[in-house]
C-alpha cells in the first residue's frame, strides 16, 4: 500500500472497544489504524486530575467482568500495567435508623449479614446466588464473547438443558418480580435486590431482558475498581495496540464513511483528510453511522427506519466529585459491622423497593428528588488516586453517583449541578462520622449534558449508546441486520457499545468485531476463545 493513509482496517472511535478491535487486528497483522474525535483515547474509560492532587473517574469505574474479558489475557494486559483491585466487602446499603446491609464477594458473609434483617432471606439469597453464578459463568458471560442467535433459537438451545430452562425461566422475570420469584420477604432486601439489579439503566419492570438479572448481582458482588484509575485499562489496550505496529490518530474526527462501487473504500474527516481502507469498524452510535456518516442511498429502508426509531436510555447519571484532606470516610453503621468501612460501593436513600421505583418514577418525569444513590471512596482502596500525602494529607478522592434524567423539569443542569454536589455531600455525611470535618480541596459536578459534551457517542447521556429493551439487545442490538457485527454494506462493521451485546466496558463488541474482519479479509486468527467458552459449546449452552 503506498498512500500514506491506507490501511487494511480504519477502526472509528477509540474508546475501549475501538481500541480493543484495533489491538485484536494489529496482532493478527493487520495495518490498522484507529481514529478518535477527542483529544485523549478511552471514551467511557475517563481518569483527569483536572491539574489538582487527585485522580477522578468521570464514567466507568466499577468493573464488572474484569479478569473474565478474554482481552484481559489475549492482550496481555497485566504486563501493560493493568492490575483489578477487588475488595471483599462489595456493598453497603446504609439505613435511617444507623444500620445497614453489607454483601461480600463470599455470598456466605452477605448471608450472614442478610440473617441481621431475616433467617429467612438469607437462605433465599444463597439458593439465588448459586444459581446465579451458575448461570452466569456457565452460560451467560461465554454468551457475551460469542455472536448472538435469533431469540427463538437461542431458547430452543437453552431449553435443551436443565440449567439452560433455568436460566430462560429466569429470563422471562422483571426487576421487580425477580424478588417474588425467589420469595425475598424483608422490604430492606428487597430494596436492596432490587437497586443492584436497576442501578445501571434497567426499568424495575423491563420485560424479556431478565437474563441481565443474574449478571448484574453476580457480578456487581465481585465488581473491581482499576488501579490507578480506569483511563490505565485503555491505557494497557494502547499500549498493546501500538506495540503491535497499530496507528491511533486523534483529533480525527470521521465525519463520512466513503462508499465506492457498493463497497466501503475509507473515511473522510471534518478537516478534509481521506483514509483508505479495505474495512471500517465503527464504534459511533447507530444514528452518527448510519445517517451522519452514510448516505442513505447506500442503505436499504428497513435499516434506516430501524436507526431512526432507536431508542436512548430514559435516565442518565449525575456524579458529583470531591478531592478532600481529611481521613477516608467512617459510617456510623460500621459500630455494629466494621466491615462497612470497607465496603466499595455505599448506597444510600432507599430504605425499600418502593423507594427504588419512586427515584426512578420521579426521574423519568425529569424531577430530582432528594439525593439518593452511591458513593465511592476509590483512595481507601487506591492511594494512586491520590498525590502522596506528604504536607498536605490525608488526601482522598470521592465520587457519589445518582440517576438522573437529561432534561430537567422547569430547570437547567449548568445552573444547579454544583448546588445539587453540595446536597449530596451533605447527605453522605449525615450517614458518616468524619465527612463533615474533612476539607474539600477540589470538587466538581458532571450531569448527562456534560457527559453527552464530552463523549458525543452518548446522546442524551445515554451511557450504553441505546436504552435496554427487548427491541435493542441480543440478535436486535442494533437490529437483525447487524448484530453479528457485519453490516448490509460490504465493508462496514460494528463494534462499539450499541451493537451485542451492549455497554458497560465488556470489551465484547470490539473483540467480536475483530473477529469478523479477520475471518472476511483473511487474517491470521491469532487467539483462541477462553477455555469457559469451549466448555460452554461443549455443553450445549451456547451455538
Amino acid at each position: 500500500m503506498g498512500h500514506k493513509n491506507e490501511f487494511d482496517v480504519i477502526v472509528v472511535g477509540a474508546g475501549p472497544n475501538g481500541l480493543c478491535c484495533g489491538a485484536y487486528l494489529a496482532r493478527a497483522g493487520a495495518r490498522v489504524c484507529v481514529l478518535e474525535k477527542k483529544w485523549e483515547t478511552g471514551g467511557g474509560l475517563s481518569t483527569d486530575d483536572f491539574q489538582s492532587p487527585f485522580r477522578f473517574n468521570l464514567h466507568a469505574i466499577y468493573m464488572m467482568l474484569a479478569e473474565q474479558m478474554p482481552a484481559y489475557h489475549d492482550l496481555e494486559l497485566p504486563d501493560n500495567n493493568l492490575a483489578f483491585l477487588r475488595p471483599e466487602a462489595q456493598m453497603a446499603f446504609h439505613y435511617k435508623d444507623g444500620n445497614a446491609l453489607l454483601l461480600y464477594t463470599d455470598p456466605k458473609k452477605s448471608a450472614e449479614s442478610i440473617r441481621r434483617f431475616s433467617a429467612e432471606d438469607a437462605e433465599t439469597f444463597e439458593k439465588m446466588y448459586t444459581e446465579f453464578k451458575e448461570i452466569s459463568d456457565e452460560i451467560l458471560i461465554p454468551a457475551t464473547y460469542v455472536h448472538p442467535i435469533p431469540g427463538l433459537d437461542n431458547v430452543m438451545l437453552l431449553n435443551r438443558t436443565e440449567l439452560g430452562r433455568r436460566c430462560v425461566e429466569i429470563s422471562e422475570q422483571t426487576p421487580a418480580s425477580i424478588l417474588d420469584f425467589y420469595g425475598f420477604k424483608d422490604p430492606r432486601i428487597r430494596g436492596a435486590l432490587l437497586y443492584i439489579c436497576t442501578m445501571w439503566g434497567l426499568d424495575p419492570d423491563s420485560p424479556s431482558v431478565g437474563y441481565l438479572i443474574p449478571l448484574y448481582i453476580y457480578r456487581m458482588l465481585n465488581a473491581a475498581i482499576v488501579r490507578g484509575g480506569s483511563h490505565t485499562l485503555s491505557s494497557a489496550i494502547h499500549n498493546d495496540l501500538m506495540r503491535h505496529n497499530g496507528r491511533v490518530l486523534e483529533w480525527a474526527d470521521v465525519t463520512e464513511i466513503i462508499v465506492r462501487g457498493g463497497k466501503v473504500a475509507g473515511v473522510r474527516t471534518s478537516d478534509g483528510r481521506e483514509f483508505r481502507a479495505r474495512a471500517v469498524v465503527s464504534t459511533l452510535n447507530p444514528e452518527q453511522t448510519f445517517l451522519k456518516c452514510l448516505d442513505e442511498k447506500h442503505l436499504h429502508e428497513d435499516l434506516v427506519a430501524g436507526v431512526k426509531n432507536w431508542r436512548w436510555e430514559p435516565r442518565s447519571f449525575y456524579t458529583a466529585h470531591w478531592g478532600i484532606k481529611g481521613d477516608a470516610p467512617q459510617f456510623q453503621a460500621a459500630e455494629s459491622n466494621p466491615d462497612v468501612n470497607e465496603a466499595l460501593i455505599h448506597i444510600f436513600g432507599y430504605e425499600t423497593e418502593e423507594d427504588v421505583k419512586a427515584h426512578i418514577a420521579g426521574i423519568d418525569q425529569g424531577e430530582l428528588l432528594e439525593p439518593a444513590g452511591h458513593f465511592t471512596c476509590t483512595t481507601r482502596f487506591d492511594p494512586h488516586q491520590a498525590s502522596s500525602s506528604g504536607l498536605y494529607g490525608p488526601l482522598h478522592t470521592l465520587r457519589f453517583e445518582s440517576w438522573a434524567p437529561y432534561e430537567l423539569k422547569g430547570k437547567e443542569w449548568d445552573d444547579i449541578k454544583r448546588d445539587l454536589s453540595r446536597q449530596c455531600y451533605d447527605m453522605v455525611s449525615r450517614y458518616s462520622t468524619n465527612m463533615a470535618d474533612a476539607k474539600i480541596l477540589f470538587q466538581f459536578s458532571y450531569s448527562p449534558l456534560d457527559i453527552e459534551r464530552r463523549l458525543a457517542t452518548m446522546t442524551k447521556g445515554s451511557f450504553k449508546h441505546g436504552e435496554y429493551n427487548p427491541l435493542q439487545m441480543g440478535y436486535l442490538r442494533p437490529n437483525e441486520d447487524c448484530s453479528r457485527h457485519r453490516t448490509p454494506l460490504e465493508g462496514l462493521y460494528l463494534g462499539g457499545a450499541s451493537s451485542y451485546p451492549g455497554g458497560m466496558i465488556l470489551l465484547s463488541a470490539g473483540y467480536l468485531a475483530a473477529k469478523v474482519v479477520v475471518e472476511d479479509l483473511g487474517l491470521d486468527m491469532w487467539w483462541s476463545p477462553p477455555e469457559y467458552i469451549v466448555k460452554a459449546k461443549e455443553k450445549g449452552y451456547i451455538p
